[in-house]
């Protein structure tokens, strides 16, 4: 037996009442399932009676599991009978009473919040504008130029741009220090790669020639070593300088399948233009989105924007761990904290649960559906990728895999609902 209240920000309050013949059989069910880890003198271990146990352990010894055996099955319940709740996170339970007539447990539980939908049809949207730029076609091209580069040797001294193999011994206050020595070292001047003006000074010295080379590290160094002076001992050993090949019709052969340096040039910029449009269509799409979302109300849960920003942060050092780093040396690194992070991304996370929520509303709204032959057409796409028949892979996949294509069927019918049905300037 339960009564239920919706009280504000979607939270519904269930009082649920056990009387006490039910109670006493969820404490008998919490006996039969732990009784087996009791050790009672006299018996062997899992058939002491329930009465000794209690006598030997405290009366109120399976109250915890009982508990946890009724919510589990109550709440259930519940949820199967009561639709409109949708729980974004796990209840909390009071114990509101407890006699001789059984026991009251108070639920409170943040449901999924309503979603008013506004204006998502007839809408003017102005589509995402864009072209490919001459700098676009440019850098294009200087990236197959500079795979072709080569490195030649010369004996002019060293300048911007060109590549060194250097000796070097840094020191602070006279001492060595671990990590500031390497010989043969290969290093492209202007790259960056060291500290403060370090590849500025090696500019004009000649093959052969020593020197000392002062820099500053900077704040974000360990504390070993940041905001201290350091004097490099120099020698430059060899100069290699960068040749590019020339823009010509020969280069084109040699880079892609074109005799011509003209079709070449041609071949990039339609790529360009139509990785150019594939973007603009997707930035269109986003703003149809960003339209209807403005337009719904939806007051969205403190314990939603909380996860989300908790996914933002598994995310973020998921990423990070690709480059080798771990989230506390970036805290350390950025002078940050996951406090601060959690506060930076508290606006993306708002906005990014309300699209969801009315993105989730208007499917519903429109009745789209994924059908199952429109999910089997998708997983014999991933089977064929795979070199594998129908049956074979869907064998192994998982619901979690199967739930990800339908949501992606699911978005393509919105989003071709949104174009066709408001008017993209």
């Amino acid at each position: 037996m339960y009564t239920l209240e919706k009280k504000e920000k979607d939270v519904f309050k269930i009082l649920i009442k056990i009387n006490n013949e039910e109670w006493n059989g969820y404490i008998n069910q919490a006996y039969e399932e732990t009784k087996a880890k009791f050790a009672v003198q006299g018996f062997r271990k899992g058939k002491a009676p329930r009465k000794v146990i209690e006598q030997n352990y405290g009366a109120s010894i399976f109250f915890d599991d009982a508990l946890e055996i009724a919510f589990a099955k109550e709440y259930e319940n519940i949820l199967e009978k009561e639709k409109q709740i949708k729980p974004v996170a796990q209840p909390e339970l009071s114990i509101e009473k407890f006699d001789e007539n059984g026991i009251e447990i108070l639920v409170s539980v943040q449901s999924e919040p309503e979603v008013k939908l506004g204006e998502y049809k007839g809408l003017e949207i102005e589509s995402a504008k864009g072209k490919v730029s001459k700098d676009k076609i440019d850098a294009e091209i200087n990236q197959a130029r500079e795979r072709q580069a080569r490195f030649v040797e010369v004996q002019t001294p060293a300048k911007m741009g060109d590549f060194v193999c250097i000796d070097f011994v840094g020191s602070i206050d006279g001492k060595e220090f671990d990590g500031g020595k390497a010989e043969d070292h290969r290093l492209e001047l202007g790259s960056k790669s060291f500290v403060d003006t370090f590849e500025d000074q090696i500019v004009g010295m000649k093959i052969g020639e020593s020197k000392t080379i002062t820099v500053k590290f900077p704040d974000n160094y360990p504390p070993e070593l940041k905001s201290k002076i350091a004097d490099f001992a120099v020698t430059l050993k060899k100069v290699e300088e960068k040749q590019l090949p020339e823009l010509n019709d020969e280069f084109a052969s040699s880079v892609s399948e074109f005799e011509t340096f003209d079709a070449y040039k041609k071949d990039i910029v339609k790529h360009l233009e139509e990785s150019l449009q594939a973007q603009l269509e997707r930035e269109t799409e986003n703003k149809i989105i960003e339209a209807v979302v403005k337009n719904a109300t939806v007051e969205v849960p403190e314990i939603m924007i909380q996860k989300q920003t908790d996914a933002f942060l598994k995310d973020f050092e998921m990423r990070l761990s690709y480059q080798g780093m771990k989230l506390q040396d970036y805290y350390e690194y950025t002078k940050s904290t996951e406090e601060q992070f959690k506060k930076d991304k508290y606006e993306d996370a708002k906005i990014t649960v309300k699209t969801r929520l009315v993105l989730e509303a208007l499917i519903k709204q429109e009745n789209l559906l994924a059908k199952p032959e429109e999910i089997d057409a998708k997983v014999q796409e991933i089977a064929t990728k795979y070199k594998k028949s129908l049956e074979d892979y869907k064998k192994n996949i998982s619901e979690r895999e199967l739930v990800y294509i339908e949501n992606g069927i699911l978005m393509e019918k919105l989003i071709n609902f949104l174009k066709s049905n408001n008017q993209i300037k």
